[in-house]
């Protein structure tokens, strides 16, 4: 799969896909990423990409002129999807992420400024997507989470996909708190039964509490994956602490 990213800041962001599973993922074969330069698409001599919106000069707005260029030179831009970052999009998630992997390659807008000239959106089918109702300075970071979370969806990218399916919020649940050496730091002590060899109850510890977690920080993912029988239970002894 590959995404193309149209930027004001190529270098940084092609920095930032070269380490860790997604810069071993390239080297395979598996993902790809390309960088496109919005200025490069900008006319000669100053290379202007933005300009003052008409009816007021309120902040600065990408030209669609040029954002036409840049998508037009993408090979093969016609077939691909092309999503803008931008807060008043559709706040982007797990499933988002899933079913952007069987559409196939992508194109990534990074929203700068005010926006985008409006028509460029009657140039292009072109979807919205946010991290959240907040701004940030430029689009790139909301771009590179976006990529990754989406290329995490291929099996191959991350090696084992029950890691993918098993990570906390995607299986409905919190995880349940982690423990490491040494045993004990400053008259903290790991609970023993961590380190009691016995699978069985270490599992039944695990998964109790991460639903003593999920009930405390994000009770609404009980609605959208709902308790089993064996969680019921649990949640019965947990509101019976809490009306103590």
């Amino acid at each position: 799969m590959k995404i193309t990213f149209i930027t004001l800041f190529p270098e940084p962001m092609r920095a930032y896909f070269q380490k860790g599973i997604l810069g071993k993922a390239q080297k395979k074969g598996v993902i790809s990423v390309d960088f496109l330069d919005l200025r490069q698409h900008a006319d000669p001599p100053h290379y202007k990409v933005d300009d003052y919106p008409f009816g007021g000069k309120v902040g600065m707005l990408l030209k669609a002129d040029v954002l036409s260029r840049a998508i037009s030179s993408i090979e093969k831009f016609e077939s691909q999807r092309i999503i803008y970052t931008c807060p008043t999009g559709q706040t982007f998630c797990h499933e988002m992420a899933k079913e952007a992997v069987s559409t196939g390659d992508m194109i990534i807008i990074c929203g700068y400024y005010e926006g985008l000239d409006e028509r460029i959106f009657d140039m292009f089918r072109i979807e919205k997507w946010s991290l959240g109702t907040f701004v940030l300075t430029s689009g790139e970071l909301p771009a590179m989470v976006m990529a990754e979370a989406v290329f995490r969806m291929i099996p191959e990218v991350v090696g084992n996909p029950n890691c993918v399916e098993a990570e906390s919020i995607i299986s409905g649940r919190l995880e349940h708190p982690q423990y490491t050496s040494p045993r004990e730091i400053d008259g903290l002590a790991v609970p023993k039964l961590l380190t009691s060899g016995h699978h069985g109850k270490i599992r039944t510890w695990r998964e109790s509490q991460s639903v003593k977690e999920t009930f405390y920080k994000k009770t609404s993912l009980f609605i959208q994956h709902p308790a089993s029988e064996n969680e019921q239970k649990q949640l019965g002894v947990l509101l019976k602490e809490v009306e103590r």
